[in-house]
């Protein structure tokens, strides 16, 4: 069954009103709340009828009042520097941005050292499973960690990890930030040769300060079945924080069964890096569902994209943009991808990105008339790396045109499939055409030397799409994801 609010005991939230409705007595107690600007104001909570504050909180968190079920919520503080560890007993309270140590700040030339000579911070906030983290609704309230800390966020497909505002459901969008990692990762703006002379500060998603670096082998962290929901505030015209912004993350991070649900801004968003990624739920996104520039070459497997009718971007929206120092050049495996919205192109590959797609189902959903266009090679430049765009083994449906460009013929002419997939409720496709293809990454590295794919990162599979059309089930997107998003 999927999850919603009531997945533990410890973390059902009723809003605002659970939060500081009627409950038993307590102390009065002031708390300050902060937005992104840095101005606080006090609530006070507890007394007077009030629910009584909370008991449980460390000392290094404010306590407020408890919600509506008794559980204790603590309020993170603005800035983390030490080692942390977030518990499920407790519903853990964004009330604006926490940052994770202070990696972006300007960065010496010294890996490891800020421009100002001071020690960067190395600490690592560990979250464990079942833990629910709530923001505070209406605000830009985000998790940043910055390069030189980590995350450790595993979860279990019993007890995923939850992000979400903090008003009742799992189901509202744009009514909170979202989840920023920054890493050492290679940024296509700090330019190899400058690598050992140059510092790299990159100015990050989000207003989120500096990140990258020149080590694509670099760890932020792990996530795992971590569900990220409700996000993308807009902060300022026509800024909105992706579900989750990965900026510079490096190979050495793990994630994996990541969950980015109802985003007003894109889902997952990559901006330079190398990280890989495997089990990936898009549902609901408002913009693009899987973004990525910024010379990107990360590897992808087992991605489950799902639009929905008020969605106005791509399902991928795949750029280069930055410097032509190295291009954005990712490997995308086992995917499907339903596309739905007002926008008129599913897949869109433009500023010279590159990027290769195997076994991979592209579609659009039931009754959409809109996406017309299944691949938009968009511009000259992208055309000219056709070479590094490549479409291999892939079964394409519902949509009619490979856009108008030299290479969206190109594209559409390697190892294309126009049938239907017929996806089953499971999200398998039962065509023939979906069945016994082997993923060969071995083989394809032979024939494209150009790709950068991580052999060892892949598993093997014999079949198109996210889903294996022979498993029985129960499937790797069950017993996590948000109630109704499947």
């Amino acid at each position: 069954m999927n999850v919603g609010k009531t997945l533990l005991a410890t973390a059902t939230l009723t809003g605002l009103a659970g939060l500081y409705g009627c409950g038993g007595g307590g102390d009065d107690t002031t708390i300050e709340i902060c937005n992104v600007e840095g101005s606080c104001t006090s609530e006070s909570g507890g007394g007077n009828g009030s629910n009584p504050i909370s008991l449980s909180c460390p000392s290094w968190s404010s306590a407020r009042p408890v919600d509506a079920m008794g559980n204790d919520v603590c309020q993170l503080p603005s800035e983390i520097l030490e080692d942390r560890t977030l518990t499920s007993d407790i519903i853990w309270y964004l009330a604006g941005r926490v940052t994770v140590g202070n990696g972006n700040r300007e960065m010496s030339v010294t890996e490891g050292t800020l421009e100002n000579g001071s020690p960067v911070v190395n600490a690592t906030l560990t979250i464990n499973p079942g833990t629910q983290i709530v923001a505070r609704k209406g605000t830009f309230a985000n998790l940043l960690i910055t390069r030189g800390s980590r995350i450790e966020a595993s979860g279990t497909a019993a007890e995923p990890i939850i992000f979400s505002s903090d008003d009742e459901g799992l189901d509202g969008t744009g009514e909170w930030g979202g989840v920023i990692l920054h890493g050492y990762g290679r940024h296509n703006e700090c330019l190899t040769a400058n690598e050992g002379t140059t510092a790299c500060n990159i100015d990050a998603e989000g207003e989120s300060g500096f990140a990258g670096g020149y080590d694509n082998t670099d760890n932020s962290g792990t996530m795992s079945y971590v569900v990220i929901t409700e996000g993308g505030f807009e902060f300022a015209p026509g800024n909105e924080i992706n579900g989750l912004s990965l900026v510079a993350v490096g190979a050495g991070t793990s994630i994996d069964h990541i969950q980015v649900n109802s985003n007003s801004d894109d889902g997952v968003e990559f901006y330079g890096g190398a990280v890989n990624a495997k089990y990936l739920v898009l549902t609901g996104n408002l913009d693009d569902s899987v973004d990525w520039d910024e010379g990107f070459q990360g590897n992808l497997q087992y991605v489950l994209v799902i639009q929905a009718p008020a969605t106005e971007g791509n399902a991928i929206e795949a750029d280069t943009e930055g410097t032509l120092d190295f291009y954005s050049i990712p490997t995308i495996a086992n995917a499907t991808f339903i596309g739905d919205g007002t926008n008129d192109e599913l897949w869109v590959f433009k500023a010279s990105s590159g990027g290769y797609l195997l076994n991979t189902i592209g579609t659009v959903a039931s009754g959409n008339t809109t996406i017309v266009n299944c691949v938009n090679v968009d511009g000259v430049g992208a055309e000219a790396n056709i070479g590094t765009l490549l479409a291999l083994n892939n079964v394409i449906y519902n949509c009619t045109n490979f856009g108008t460009d030299a290479g969206d013929d190109a594209l559409a002419a390697v190892g294309v499939t126009a049938v239907d997939p017929q996806l089953d409720v499971n999200y398998a496709a039962q065509d023939a055409a979906a069945s016994g293809v082997p993923l060969d990454i071995a083989g394809f590295k032979a024939a494209y030397p150009a790709s950068v794919a991580d052999e060892a990162f892949f598993d093997a599979t014999d079949y198109i799409g996210a889903v294996d059309p022979a498993a029985s089930g129960p499937f790797w997107y069950e017993g996590w994801t948000v109630e109704g998003s499947l």
